[in-house]
């Protein structure tokens, strides 16, 4: 009885640490979004190639007002949930889960309009493949 209930709940650990959504494969595709009011918004479109690589479109526009602007799009490598670009000028580091992407960027000349940035959290809305040639 001792030895049955060590076993069960050993496996019982290990299942819930498979299916931890860390150790879960997240389908990265979809449109996320984020608005910030007046502040801007933002919206990100992801659509998986194959087993590492996405095309990832972002576009963000700032408020009020100059109501600047930001696009980029770029097909990247998708390492465990994370992916990046790099460039001389700019850094953008892209961190997925289930419900949404964080994007954290460094440097300041990502070929965004004045003041703008990518940094946030885009939430997903949908998880259908997204039309990558409309913003």
């Amino acid at each position: 009885m001792k030895y049955t209930l060590l076993f069960s709940l050993s496996v019982l650990f290990t299942l819930s640490s498979f299916f931890t959504e860390k150790n879960m494969e997240i389908n990265p595709t979809g449109t996320y979004e984020y608005d910030h009011g007046e502040r801007g918004n933002g919206t990100i479109k992801v659509n998986k190639i194959s087993a590492d690589k996405i095309v990832l479109s972002i576009f963000v526009i700032g408020g009020p007002p100059s109501h600047n602007m930001g696009e980029f799009m770029e097909t990247l490598t998708l390492t465990n949930g994370v992916a990046t670009y790099k460039s001389e000028e700019c850094g953008l580091k892209f961190v997925f889960s289930s419900t949404a992407i964080t994007v954290t960027q460094s440097g300041e000349d990502c070929g965004f309009g004045n003041a703008i940035t990518a940094n946030g959290t885009f939430k997903k809305t949908s998880s259908e493949v997204p039309n990558m040639e409309e913003m």
